[in-house]
């Protein structure tokens, strides 16, 4: 791509112009975005600043980072952070991009915990599947009495997701632990109010036609999910029991094809009931929540 203008307002177009012929949805977006970073600028100032002339040392770092967009990786890798539930968080290809339907479940968490432990001093969740940390970083920023053990097998993204507790002040209220739910649940690990997870839910016919910058850049441990895509709603459901004190509740993120299988998952668990399908902005389902029998 050839940059011959320097001055802001031209190379924003030259930039979207470029992004579009590439494929990339949201181009003018991504065109800001790209820019604001270069030029530490957010949106705003950037609208502010159009005759700027860039110099080219921040020419060639735009051109740097638009070759690595239209090579289809994510532009929340290429700037470093992802936000969600209104929260900055730092992402890297060791962390699954947080996605806006995921604050379907965060909101359905927050609500419930509310009214169903509103007498409670504290508020026990675990969370599986820690990626970013993102679900328990804005649990935790909206339910004050909340504590948070948020568990992944990938050190990597528990590293992240510690930095992101920290920079949010929130390390006293979340520990992340380096586990895998598929092995034994020893009899020292505490029980919990509430069951909270994203979990992994591509199956292997699925995997191979994700969209690339997904299925080539974000970790696959945090996407595929067997041969049918359910085997952590398997393991979740199974675990309620021993995970979950009193009526405790379980929530979890499922893809809108997968819903009457996963509510067969957790209507055919002997301790758990009251299953329920919540719905998205546009009416397919998203998360499900069920209770654990007294």
């Amino acid at each position: 791509m050839t940059l011959q203008s320097h001055r802001l307002i031209d190379l924003l177009k030259l930039t979207t112009q470029y992004l579009q012929q590439k494929g990339i949805e949201d181009a003018r977006l991504n065109a800001e975005r790209l820019l604001g970073h270069v030029l530490s600028m957010d949106r705003v100032q950037l609208y502010l600043n159009f005759e700027k002339p860039l110099q080219p040392l921040e020419v060639a770092r735009l051109r740097q980072l638009l070759k690595r967009r239209a090579s289809n990786e994510p532009l929340q890798y290429i700037l470093g952070e992802a936000e969600f539930y209104s929260i900055k968080l730092k992402v890297t290809p060791d962390t699954l991009i947080p996605r806006p339907e995921t604050e379907l479940l965060v909101e359905t968490v927050i609500t419930i915990c509310r009214s169903k432990f509103n007498d409670r001093d504290q508020i026990k969740v675990i969370d599986i599947g820690a990626g970013s940390g993102n679900i328990p970083i804005a649990l935790a920023k909206n339910l004050a009495n909340a504590l948070i053990t948020s568990i992944d097998i990938n050190c990597a993204a528990l590293k992240i997701a510690r930095q992101n507790a920290e920079h949010h002040n929130l390390s006293e209220r979340i520990e992340f632990l380096e586990m895998d739910i598929f092995k034994n649940i020893g009899d020292s690990f505490p029980q919990f109010d509430c069951i909270v997870s994203n979990p992994p839910y591509i199956s292997k016919k699925e995997y191979p036609d994700l969209p690339p910058e997904v299925r080539n850049y974000e970790p696959g441990t945090a996407l595929y999910a067997g041969e049918d895509g359910l085997k952590f709603y398997h393991r979740i459901a199974s675990s309620a029991q021993r995970l979950l004190m009193g009526i405790g509740l379980v929530a979890v993120e499922i893809a809108a094809t997968q819903a009457d299988a996963v509510a067969k998952i957790f209507s055919g668990n002997q301790w758990l009931h009251n299953i329920e399908i919540i719905n998205d902005l546009n009416g397919l389902p998203r998360v499900l929540i069920a209770e654990k029998k007294i």
